[in-house]
């Protein structure tokens, strides 16, 4: 046999192999295909234990209070007249970035507060959401996304919050401070979904991750009863 043949011969054999390869692949696919995400409603997560609650609750007000007064703007703002000038020279002048939707948490229409945090507060707020995530993947489940009920807010929002909300301090409020943020308990949104799910699964899930975070120094968090709401504060 020449060399030419020679050649042609173990090309065919090469491509030959290839094509069984790619084959074993194809049918190794179809025979495991990757099992769909589940949805929440479908998925048992345990309740929280005492341990777990105690860990939400052992930090109070004053705590986040202090890291607020510490960390944050100098002094609250007045009012939202403040908020007057356009979002970039909001941020400009009191050194805070805008917080707007992602892929991880949704900001609905704020009613006595602005969506603006301190930088640090605000990448908090991301790592927060990637970590949901990614255990929403490790369990298997759907990418849910959580709501930012309140974020920076003025003296004159403290004010009126007051009406109606009685774990809203009187005179002081970490919320005044750029460092702190809400997160509703039990309102999530599915991905790509527009339509709010209620579930007390998804914010165990979530709270889980806020145990860890707090555990390695990042932030301090605490569990209102009353208003059903996540309160956070990153140190």
């Amino acid at each position: 046999m020449d060399k030419r043949k020679k050649r042609y011969s173990i090309r065919k054999i090469l491509t030959a192999a290839v094509i069984v390869s790619l084959i074993t692949v194809l049918i190794v696919i179809a025979l495991n295909p990757t099992p769909k995400a589940k949805s929440i409603d479908k998925f048992s997560v345990p309740v929280l234990t005492k341990n777990e609650k105690g860990a939400l609750r052992r930090f109070n007000n004053n705590y986040h209070l202090e890291v607020g007064r510490i960390k944050g703007l100098k002094e609250p703002l007045d009012s939202k007249k403040d908020d007057k000038a356009s979002a970039k020279e909001f941020c400009n002048r009191y050194d805070l970035v805008e917080i707007v939707d992602n892929e991880y948490y949704e900001i609905p229409h704020l009613r006595n507060s602005l969506p603006y945090l301190q930088a640090p507060a605000k990448q908090f707020l991301n790592l927060l959401g990637e970590r949901f995530c990614d255990q929403l993947e490790e369990l298997g489940l759907r990418k849910y996304r959580f709501s930012v009920s309140s974020i920076l807010r003025t003296l004159e929002d403290q004010k009126s919050l007051r009406k109606s909300n009685v774990n809203a301090t009187p005179n002081s409020s970490s919320h005044y401070y750029g460092r702190t943020f809400d997160i509703v308990q039990t309102r999530y949104f599915e991905r790509g979904n527009s339509t709010p799910v209620y579930t007390y699964r998804l914010r165990n899930i979530l709270l889980r991750e806020l145990i860890k975070l707090q555990d390695e120094g990042k932030c301090y968090v605490l569990l209102e009863r009353q208003t059903k709401c996540i309160h956070v504060t990153v140190k």
